[in-house]
């Protein structure tokens, strides 16, 4: 197993790792193999920005057995703060500003220099790379998703094109962005979730919550579920029913997914804030004032 684990790096102290598809879809056969229950993250900016203010949320993160970084924005932060420093007072806003830049055009014009050291994995990509893995061993997939009934929909759309799949799905409750369940009824859904869970005993555990919500619910129950392992996918649930439709993929290669979404009104705006300008600016300032 251990030679199967990948390199970690960190970005604003949440730590994101260097692998490959292929590499995580290895982990995941062998930790099965082995009976090893093992969880599996996605961060992205937005996360990360709020791991600097939530220290139980980035414990959470940090505890990942895998934890694929998802989305550009990762990429080029950990570029930049990777760049040559300087210790001239004078010459650091210009030299770092100059280099914010560079790596942004890079996304554009020079991928492979961006992406050298780190590549993008993102969660709904990865997640039909597990389910075609799932499909060819015939494994049992569980959806959780939220109370729009997500996970529903997304099993009836998974079930078109993956007859060799094992697939269940549930609601999950209402929770708040501690996870804590929000009313009596949210405490009866999430029990007969938990039972259903624990009934299929699946290979796979899917769940679509928000985040932070979904990383806090599964760090906290996953000792009690029956399960071989688990992933959280966000939104990605909506994506594979079709009730969200998918950007471009030349939107998504330029990392302007997020423009697209906001422009598509499937995004809140303070949202959008939080996962380009801010972290940018976050990262930006992160590296000018370190010593």
């Amino acid at each position: 197993m251990q030679d199967l684990k990948p390199r970690t790096v960190k970005i604003l102290s949440v730590r994101i790792d260097s692998t490959s598809t292929e590499r995580v879809l290895r982990f995941i056969r062998v930790s099965l193999e082995n009976s090893k229950k093992f969880f599996i993250f996605t961060p992205n900016p937005e996360q990360i920005l709020r791991a600097q203010t939530d220290e139980v949320y980035a414990k959470i993160l940090n505890s990942a057995d895998i934890s694929l970084p998802d989305g550009i924005g990762l990429i080029a932060a950990y570029k930049f703060l990777h760049l040559p420093t300087t210790h001239n007072l004078l010459l650091k806003p210009i030299l770092y500003f100059a280099q914010g830049l560079g790596v942004g055009f890079s996304i554009l014009f020079d991928r492979k220099w961006l992406t050298k050291e780190l590549k993008v994995i993102r969660g709904r990509d990865f997640f039909i790379k597990l389910v075609e893995l799932a499909n060819k061993e015939k494994w049992g997939v569980f959806l959780l998703g939220d109370s729009l009934d997500s996970a529903k929909k997304a099993k009836i759309a998974l079930e078109k094109n993956y007859l060799n799949i094992k697939l269940y799905e549930a609601r999950g409750p209402d929770l708040d962005d501690d996870a804590n369940l929000r009313t009596i009824k949210d405490e009866s859904v999430h029990i007969d979730a938990m039972k259903r869970i624990n009934k299929a005993a699946p290979q796979l555990l899917i769940i679509g919550f928000r985040a932070p919500v979904q990383e806090k619910w599964l760090y906290r129950y996953l000792p009690q579920l029956n399960i071989g392992g688990a992933m959280v996918v966000g939104g990605t649930f909506d994506y594979i029913s079709g009730r969200k439709p998918l950007p471009p993929a030349w939107i998504a290669d330029t990392g302007l997914e997020w423009l697209w979404r906001l422009l598509k009104g499937d995004q809140k705006a303070k949202r959008i804030i939080n996962a380009f300008p801010k972290f940018a600016l976050k990262i930006y300032l992160t590296k000018l004032l370190q010593k």
